[in-house]
Formats: structure tokens, C-alpha cells, sequence
């Protein structure tokens, strides 16, 4: 498990192990490796330590090695399969093919995006992670997009 602060907040996250599994096992460790994409569920958005659970992995609507674009359609149906068994939605993940990830000009706007909508649902923020190539704790960027700005979480 990881935990990490987030700056002003007076609640952490926490990525458990089956979380921690599948992103090391989408990493982009081989030259031809396309990104990958996924949301992140966990079954409370409002406690003091939110966990996230649960990492699914998304069929994209297009990939390749630096790019990754989401099949909104598909995202939809999975966050609603996913509330029905009572898990809730608190961001999205996707990899990138170097050591030490940070989020590009794409990566912002799509935590922008997913942070606005979360919004309309009474939520602050959203979790943004990015899985980079280099072993945890160095190869993974993990922010909260409030809906204008990126804040990046430090692991504790």
C-alpha cells in the first residue's frame, strides 16, 4: 500500500496493493508498449483516508506509445456497473513510456474535464495518476485535479 498527503487537505489517499498490481502491470517497460487507461473506484469519496480499491483498465478509443484516448461511451457504462456495486469513481490513470511521469498539456485537460464533472456531483477534486516506467515510488506521478489546478500528493 501507498499513502500520500495532499496539499491543504486534511484527508490522504491510499492506493492498495491490487491497485499498486495493476499499474505495475501496465507499465510501459517495452519499446512497443501502447499506453494504457483506466478509472480508479473506491467505495467512499468523503472519509478521512480514502482508499482506492480498485484500478480497471479501459479499451481505449485509440493508443499508441505516447498517446492514449479515452472511449467516453465505455468509461460511462463502467462508472455505473461500478456505483451499482457500490464503488464510486474518484479519477483516472494511464501510463506513460518514461521513467518519471508528469502530466503533459492532454493529461491536464482530461483531469480537468473528469474534476468539472466530478464537481456537478458535489466532489472537490479527483485523483490523476500517471505510471511511468521506474519502480514506485519515483515512477508514479499522483495528483488531485480540483478543477483548476493539478496538486501534485507526496507519499508519506
Amino acid at each position: 500500500m501507498m499513502r500520500f498527503a495532499i496539499p491543504g487537505a486534511e484527508w490522504e489517499l491510499r492506493l492498495n496493493d491490487d491497485v499498486l498490481e495493476t499499474f505495475r502491470s501496465r507499465a510501459q517497460v517495452r519499446r512497443q508498449s501502447a499506453e494504457t487507461v483506466g478509472q480508479l473506484y473506491a467505495p467512499l469519496l468523503s472519509a478521512r483516508e480514502v482508499e482506492i480499491q480498485t484500478a480497471t483498465v479501459l479499451q481505449p478509443k485509440s493508443a499508441n506509445r505516447t498517446r492514449v484516448v479515452i472511449e467516453k461511451s465505455l468509461a460511462e457504462r463502467e462508472r455505473t456497473a461500478m456505483f451499482e456495486k457500490g464503488m464510486h469513481c474518484a479519477g483516472v490513470w494511464h501510463t506513460h513510456p518514461e521513467p518519471y511521469p508528469s502530466p503533459s498539456s492532454d493529461d491536464r485537460q482530461l483531469a480537468e474535464d473528469y474534476a468539472q464533472a466530478a464537481a456537478t456531483a458535489g466532489l472537490a477534486g479527483v485523483v490523476f495518476v500517471i505510471v511511468g516506467t521506474e519502480t514506485f515510488p519515483a515512477g508514479i506521478f499522483v495528483g488531485i485535479h480540483d478543477g483548476q489546478v493539478m496538486h501534485r500528493a507526496t507519499i508519506i
